[in-house]
């Protein structure tokens, strides 16, 4: 009896080392299976990473706009941008700035105070990067926008022109295809002192405008937009025709006139009116000032003669009482 229990016992301590000793050899291969799923940390993640450069800063309206370039292959490295602001000599933490955005807008501070920003990038470990180059600014009162702006076309260009805002003031141009939605870069390459400017027009498409004034330096000091101004091809509409006349063959009648002044005309029209007709009929169309009628009738004719612009008709101008004389039967 005391044998049996003694075996019992020792079979017990061996089943007991056994899996102590299973359990010592499963555990680390098990934790060493999850550590490879999550991928090995490595030294490259605790690499500073690189810094923003090229910080400048614009102030527009109730805004101090900051931008900056950062290499676009080495974003995927970098958890977020983090802004740094000093009205005095210690720098604050504004808030992060998503690392696929190049601008951030600070919009507490007062005219009149300076300013010093800067900008760095913190990698996923929390790594920072070095500062980007510092920019100070002072912000000054904003001007009033220009008022009055308008359009003329002048052969194939586009002349704006505006009312001015102030003295000394300088005027920038922004130009958008969607109404109401422009960038932050004008059209002019350097603030403009006149009050207008010259741009290409496009006869295709609607096309907006809208004229910021500002004060001559670093950063701008850019006034609120003027009211937008919207040039639409299909609303323009061609003047006159001049100098219209004829000559009857003995068959024809040949329709002339001068070239229209608008380089956008696209074509003319023309109309006829028999004698005794009450309206007049279309005739044909040319896109050439010259047009003849073939068919003309022995009695008078009556001509009208349109100028047609991209989507309207200009302005008809008329011959009355045109007749040819047919030949000896």
């Amino acid at each position: 009896m005391h044998d049996s229990k003694t075996s019992s016992r020792a079979e017990a301590g061996k089943s007991y080392w056994y899996f102590a000793v299973l359990s010592l050899l499963i555990v680390p291969l098990l934790l060493l299976a999850a550590c490879g799923k999550k991928g090995d940390p490595t030294l490259k993640e605790y690499e500073k990473p690189a810094e923003p450069s090229a910080l400048k800063a614009i102030h527009r309206e109730a805004h101090i706009i900051l931008l900056w370039n950062y290499p676009a292959d080495k974003e995927s490295a970098i958890a977020d941008f983090i802004v740094l602001k000093s009205s005095g000599a210690e720098f604050e933490k504004l808030a992060p700035a998503d690392k696929s955005k190049r601008t951030f807008e600070d919009t507490s501070f007062e005219t009149g105070i300076t300013y010093s920003y800067k900008i760095i990038a913190r990698n996923l470990k929390g790594v920072n990067s070095s500062d980007s180059n510092m920019v100070v600014v002072t912000p000054l009162a904003v001007p009033p926008p220009p008022s009055g702006l308008s359009f003329s076309i002048q052969g194939h260009s586009l002349l704006l022109a505006w009312k001015p805002a102030g003295e000394g003031l300088h005027y920038n141009i922004y130009r958008s295809l969607e109404k109401g939605k422009y960038g932050i870069s004008p059209v002019n390459s350097n603030p403009l002192s006149d009050t207008s400017f010259t741009d290409a027009f496009n006869i295709n498409k609607t096309v907006y405008y809208t004229v910021r004034s500002l004060r001559a330096g670093a950063i701008r000091d850019e006034g609120a937009p003027s009211e937008e101004l919207a040039v639409d091809p299909a609303a323009l509409i061609p003047s006159p025709l001049r100098n219209v006349t004829y000559f009857a063959a003995s068959d024809k009648v040949f329709l002339y006139w001068d070239e229209p002044v608008e380089s956008w005309v696209t074509g003319f029209r023309i109309y006829r009116k028999k004698e005794g007709q009450e309206n007049y009929q279309l005739l044909g169309e040319t896109q050439i000032p010259v047009f003849v009628d073939t068919e003309p009738s022995r009695e008078n004719n009556d001509y009208r003669l349109h100028s047609i612009g991209p989507a309207k008709e200009g302005p008809g101008t008329e011959l009355r009482g045109v007749r040819y004389i047919p030949p000896p039967e």
